[in-house]
């Protein structure tokens, strides 16, 4: 069987993350390349790894979605004819090739699984037209695939509710403890400062845009309290937006705008912070929970179906719309150490449960072959 591991969707985040340990797993375990193709975004860090590893069966496609896809449309059967393909496994979203081989999509957008949520609320007009479209276009494309991988549970019980999918596999996350150490420089807080921590960018979903209330609601109780979020500074529209709501809300000392940090910064980030947010309305997975664990932080979520799934106890749960109820829940185990420290066990006791990169690329490719030999 020869797969062709479709990691053309991969170009930032998370996503790329998961196909960047999956290709130095392949490498670093010297599993059988020859059984394998790779398709890349062109110019991308998994391109890149793969090139300097010397692997020699690389498509490398545009970046560009439309583009990527009328390629997939025009070339796929020949990909399929030249490398001998038998499977195509597109790691995250859909990949257009021919149904003359086995195909396996993971999904992510969950949004599509619990349609009762507006998700893109703020969106209208031509804006709300296409984010509509393309989740139609979504829907249809799962439904083509032979199997679909999930890394949330709620997800995969939804996608058999709502689309009758036939096959799919729940993969946790894999675990890659290594977070190289390196300084990162951060305001001078006080010891007595509670230190909350937003990493992500501009996304609305996260719910960036309530921090300042957040902060409010804390200097209304005179309880010193800081929030520290990575969202960067050069995109300007975003940027005034958040600091025009931060200075009517009079909470400009109370925050800051540290911008994007590197991996190899984020354990002197973790060091100098107690609570993780992730307020948001909707998640596949997001790698703010492993780490919230990893590094023993109290991880403050949304209360919702697809959080539950995910974390169990192992998080303080609020209303992600309900500014003093936030602060009223972190305060209650600040003043209870002992419900403190069990939200921070539990979460440590359900990271222990996740697989290493290595168990769970060997579980995906055990599924992958034991369905291509079901045919």
């Amino acid at each position: 069987m020869k797969i062709l591991l479709n990691l053309a969707t991969l170009k930032k985040g998370g996503g790329q993350n998961v196909g960047l340990n999956m290709v130095k797993c392949l490498i670093s375990e010297k599993y059988d390349l020859s059984k394998f193709s790779f398709v890349v975004a062109k110019g991308s860090p998994i391109e890149m790894e793969l090139k300097n590893n010397e692997v020699k069966e690389i498509i490398s496609v545009p970046k560009n979605p439309l583009k990527r896809m009328i390629l997939e449309l025009t070339k796929g059967r020949k990909i399929i004819k030249q490398f001998h393909i038998d499977v195509v496994y597109t790691l995250f979203g859909i990949g257009l090739y021919p149904k003359s081989c086995k195909q396996v999509s993971g999904s992510a957008d969950s949004n599509i699984f619990f349609p009762e949520i507006n998700f893109w609320d703020g969106y209208t007009g031509l804006a709300r037209l296409k984010k509509t479209i393309v989740d139609k276009y979504r829907i249809l494309a799962l439904k083509r695939v032979d199997a679909v991988v999930f890394e949330n549970e709620a997800m995969l019980t939804r996608s058999k509710e709502l689309f009758q999918l036939p096959n799919t596999l729940f993969s946790k996350p894999s675990i890659n403890p290594d977070f190289p150490e390196a300084p990162l420089e951060l305001p001078s807080f006080s010891s007595d400062l509670k230190i909350g921590l937003f990493l992500c960018g501009w996304q609305k979903n996260k719910n960036y845009m309530l921090i300042p209330e957040i902060l409010s609601e804390f200097k209304k109780k005179e309880i010193k309290f800081h929030i520290v979020i990575t969202a960067p500074k050069s995109e300007k529209i975003s940027y005034t937006e958040f600091m025009d709501k931060v200075n009517s809300f009079d909470v400009e000392d109370r925050i800051t705008v540290l911008g994007p940090v590197k991996k190899t910064e984020l354990r002197a980030l973790y060091q100098n912070i107690d609570y993780v947010f992730l307020l948001s309305k909707l998640e596949s997975f997001s790698n703010n929970i492993i780490e919230s664990w990893f590094f023993k932080k109290v991880l403050v979520i949304s209360d919702k179906e697809w959080s539950n799934a995910i974390c169990k106890e192992g998080a303080l749960y609020v209303d992600r719309d309900n500014p003093l109820g936030i602060v009223e829940k972190i305060l209650s185990i600040e003043e209870d150490s002992t419900k403190k420290a069990s939200i921070i066990a539990k979460g440590d006791g359900i990271l222990k449960t996740y697989p290493s990169i290595k168990e769970k690329v060997d579980l995906e490719l055990n599924y992958i072959n034991s369905l291509y030999e079901s045919n």
